[in-house]
């Protein structure tokens, strides 16, 4: 899309943005026309590291400017509809943007900016099952938006949920194609894998809350020809709910080519489990991941599902052990509400000898946020620092990184 062309969509996302929300009274329709709803973002990202002596030589960075600006049509004889999404993101200044510094996720590999219908779909309801085709969001533990730079990442898929059932949420899709968060192109999800092929991704799932303290997850990739990818989470939460509350979550993976095993012959998996305390509004977490030591996990079409993904690393390496501590409090309860910070640190250790052998590395995060109220509902301030300690005798580089996000969600309709 031609530069001048992409600045003038951009300029009327934000234009919209500045226009007061439109807040809808709960159970009423919008508007008979539908409904416009958007998202404006600014975002800072670097990340720095270590290449020969002390010196965070080796750096990306950008500093961008965009978000996206939605329109659904309202339900026709209760039953169909369609929705359409323009994406797009643009640098701000060609100094903290530099071509060879790309490679940050909130523009193109080489800072470039660009626009892009990242959603438009065909929808069909009957009671609480719903059918969507084509370019859509889609939020699951292995695909994902992976919303964490400017963009999210959006899919060509086609299929069912349904929540027809008590307590029990199902899906069933054919994922086709996947648009990064740096692009405007949608590729085969087999090439988005690595492979020179093309193919797609049957993906089937199942969320069950038996009990309101007893929430699980089931979720099942069969990529043909690739692998097949089986996810299972289940959370315990008990204790006093004005008091001390307690939750243990297990998290696993079970990962194995398929078919032609287009990318190579593997076995792998991982296990989680942690559990938390709160009291006050003080949350403390505490866990631990242990990887096969065949192969690492893959993952190709999100962000990491484990509780130990953090900013830099997501400890998903053949052989990787990882301790993971977490501490967060909720300010509300002096009178900050809308503030939330946490730390989260993990400290990953594998192989030092072997095929598998790699650097331990550590890394510590810290993650502040703020969303206001009132006049003002809808903007908030992300601010998140990573550092990362690696082991440079295996060929681990230190590093650190820094995110700073202003957004602004609003309803036009």
């Amino acid at each position: 899309m031609p530069a001048k062309i992409m600045s003038v969509v951009l300029v009327c996302l934000l234009a919209l943005a500045m226009v007061p929300p439109c807040a809808a009274e709960e159970g009423e329709d919008v508007s008979k026309w539908g409904v416009v709803t958007g998202q404006t973002r600014l975002y800072y990202f670097t990340q720095r590291n270590k290449t020969t002596g002390d010196d965070y030589d080796n750096i990306k960075e950008s500093f961008a400017i965009g978000g996206y600006l939605k329109y659904e049509t309202p339900w026709l004889g209760d039953h169909f509809g369609a929705a359409a999404a323009l994406y797009g993101t643009a640098p701000v200044t060609a100094e903290l943007n530099q071509e060879n510094q790309g490679g940050t996720g909130l523009l193109t590999p080489d800072n470039e900016g660009f626009a892009v219908l990242a959603e438009a779909y065909f929808k069909v309801r009957f009671e609480q099952s719903e059918a969507r085709f084509w370019r859509q969001r889609i939020e699951t533990p292995f695909i994902n938006g992976n919303d964490s730079r400017m963009l999210p990442q959006t899919f060509e898929a086609y299929g069912l949920k349904s929540s027809d059932i008590e307590t029990l949420e199902w899906s069933l899709f054919w994922v086709d194609k996947e648009k990064g968060r740096d692009t405007d192109l949608f590729k085969s999800m087999t090439e988005m894998a690595g492979l020179d092929n093309r193919g797609g991704v049957l993906m089937a799932g199942a969320d069950w809350t038996p009990e309101k303290a007893l929430p699980m997850r089931f979720w099942n990739y069969y990529a043909p020809d690739l692998d097949n990818t089986f996810f299972t989470q289940i959370k315990y939460a008990f204790g006093d709910p004005e008091g001390v509350r307690y939750s243990l979550l297990f998290q696993g993976v079970d990962q194995r080519s398929v078919g032609d095993q287009l990318g190579g012959d593997y076995t792998t998996g991982e296990l989680g489990l942690m559990g938390s305390v709160t009291f006050a509004g003080i949350t403390f977490e505490l866990g631990g991941t242990a990887v096969d030591g065949s192969k690492g996990i893959r993952n190709s079409w999100g962000t990491y599902p484990f509780f130990n993904n953090l900013m830099a690393y997501a400890f998903d390496r053949a052989g990787e052990k990882t301790l993971y501590l977490g501490l967060a409090y909720d300010f509300a309860r002096i009178g900050a509400k809308g503030f939330s910070a946490n730390i989260k640190t993990g400290f990953g250790d594998t192989p030092d000898s072997g095929r598998n052998a790699s650097f331990d590395r550590n890394e510590y995060t810290l993650n502040l946020n703020y969303a206001f109220d009132g006049d003002l509902k809808g903007l908030s301030i992300l601010n998140r620092w990573s550092y990362q300690d690696a082991d440079e005798d295996l060929g681990g580089k230190d590093g650190f990184q820094v995110r700073l996000r202003l957004q602004y969600d609003f309803q036009l309709l």
